[in-house]
């Protein structure tokens, strides 16, 4: 599947879902025979939406790097070097 366009496609379906489901409330509403599809079709696409956000969340999660924090730095040398006391004209 397209990497980088993973999380456009998962915005889409999630909208497209919201969308069919106040179709449903709608034609629910007016006891239309066609509100089970768009019901149906809104569970699938919301349901494949949030199955691509994890999915991405997942892949984040994996290529996210720890660093240690036992980094250790001559305060001394890191003071003189900002202070400006280098050269002197």
């Amino acid at each position: 599947m397209f990497k980088k366009s993973k999380l456009t496609f998962a915005a889409s379906l999630i909208v497209q879902s919201i969308t069919f489901f106040v179709l449903f409330c709608a034609l629910w509403c007016k006891k239309k025979s066609l509100a089970a599809a768009f019901l149906a079709v809104s569970a699938v696409s919301g349901a494949t939406g949030a199955v691509l956000i994890s999915q991405l969340k997942r892949e984040i999660a994996e290529t996210t790097v720890e660093f240690d924090d036992d980094f250790e730095m001559d305060e001394a040398a890191l003071k003189g070097s900002l202070g400006g006391d280098d050269v002197e004209e």
